[in-house]
């Protein structure tokens, strides 16, 4: 989950229109999932707090590349 949306961001920061617009896309596909998968690993416990916490970070990373 986490590669993805590191891969997202990527794909966002090119200059090709297609590549740029793929990027975004697959952004956007898969935040209802990492909502899903964070409060699952949540709902674990303990041991999945290091899943829940990356999932966090790059959720909040594609935020802030739409925010600002």
């Amino acid at each position: 989950m986490t590669f993805a949306l590191i891969f997202g961001l990527v794909l966002t920061g090119r200059s090709h229109v297609g590549v740029h617009a793929a990027g975004i896309t697959l952004l956007l596909m898969l935040i209802p999932l990492t909502l899903a998968v964070a409060a699952s690993a949540l709902r674990q416990g303990l041991g999945s707090a290091t899943a829940a916490l990356s999932t966090a970070i790059a959720f909040a990373l594609v935020l802030l590349k739409f925010l600002l």
